[in-house]
């Protein structure tokens, strides 16, 4: 899986959370014990979390920008 080298050399960013995510997996059962540790390397690799929260923000702001129509005209 994780090689821990970074993409210009020195150790990579997800790595330390590779470590923990593996270090449970070898020493815990059930693997959904391990949920957390997973998510947490998945996300350090694939911002998936981060990017729909961004997306989220950027929609409210742009809701917030447009005009307000009065309902009871």
């Amino acid at each position: 899986m994780s090689s821990g080298f970074g993409a210009l050399g020195g150790v990579g960013r997800c790595y330390e959370f590779w470590l923990s995510f593996e270090a449970c997996a070898t020493t815990t059962s059930p693997a959904k014990a391990c949920f957390p540790q997973r998510d947490d390397y998945l996300e350090c690799l694939h911002h998936k979390k981060e990017f729909a929260r961004i997306k989220e923000i950027e929609k409210a702001k742009q809701d917030a920008l447009k005009p307000k129509t009065d309902a009871h005209h």
